[in-house]
């Protein structure tokens, strides 16, 4: 399959890249605003996807497109540029894609649609967190990433296929080992502890680009257990005391986000763990 990369050159994006030439079932081309190697297996082209000609340009010939092209983080860019890159990038990538009568579009949401990431007042209303807990973001990443769900949703029904993957933390394999070395993350308050290994992330873009699961359908992507050695059952309760019992399930090394779902739709399992070789 001939498929299109937005952001290819990122964090996430090199990963993905790379999964999608060792199946061997996939010729790719990058799009991003960072210049890849001009000679190899994967053909880059240098763009902006704010930009609709360019992004247009960039699909023609493509079966399917992988959208990782954001601004990752609210605390690297000012709020406008966050939203007007997020939103209107996605936006594009979308539009282009139905009028060229491209197949599919996976797009990178994000676990801060919730609200938890960045918000300073979020309380889950249950634990873990599945895909049915109701979206309440605060910042402006997490916002743009709601819209940007929206905006994918919108073109679900007009016949494009469409998938969210909502990752959490995402670490390359160096960050992973450094966790393993420490025991862990060092504990700052209320926060999901929620991960991710690169690796683990980029098997499920393509398997959303592979296999069959319903238009408009959104993941989350995360590990099975938490940054922290201690239990989020007893964690949670002495940080945040207001939580009340609705941590008791989460025993041992169980994670704060659920991916059961995306294990049930793309036979997924991730296999990378600090808590393991």
């Amino acid at each position: 399959m001939k498929i299109l990369v937005t952001g290819g050159v990122g964090k996430v994006g090199q990963w993905v890249v790379r999964d999608l030439l060792d199946s061997g079932a996939h010729q790719v081309t990058v799009f991003d605003r960072l210049r890849g190697p001009e000679r190899g297996a994967v053909k880059y082209l240098v763009g902006d996807v704010q930009d609709l000609g360019q992004v247009i340009e960039a699909m023609a010939d493509v079966e399917a497109v992988i959208h990782l092209a954001a601004i990752h983080n609210p605390n690297i860019a000012t709020a406008s540029v966050t939203y007007q890159t997020n939103v209107v990038g996605t936006f594009n990538v979308h539009h282009a894609a139905f009028r060229l009568g491209i197949k599919r579009v996976v797009s990178a949401s994000s676990n801060a649609i919730v609200g938890w990431s960045y918000g300073e007042h979020f309380v889950p209303d249950y634990l873990p967190i599945d895909e049915d807990h109701p979206l309440r973001p605060e910042d402006v990443y997490g916002l743009s990433k709601q819209i940007g769900e929206t905006i994918a949703q919108s073109y679900s029904r007009k016949g494009l296929e469409t998938i969210m993957l909502r990752p959490s933390g995402v670490v390359t394999p160096g960050e992973l080992e450094q966790i393993k070395k420490e025991g862990g993350r060092r504990v700052s308050g209320f926060q999901a502890y929620s991960y991710i290994d690169a690796r683990d992330l980029a098997v499920v873009f393509r398997l959303a680009v592979e296999r069959s699961i319903p238009s408009g359908t959104a993941l989350f992507v995360v590990s099975d257990d938490s940054t922290i050695a201690e239990p989020l059952c007893d964690f949670y309760p002495r940080v945040m005391p207001s939580i009340g019992d609705k941590a008791r399930s989460l025993t041992g090394s169980k994670g704060s986000y659920s991916n059961s779902r995306a294990k049930k739709f793309l036979g997924w399992q991730p296999i990378h763990s600090w808590r393991r070789g």
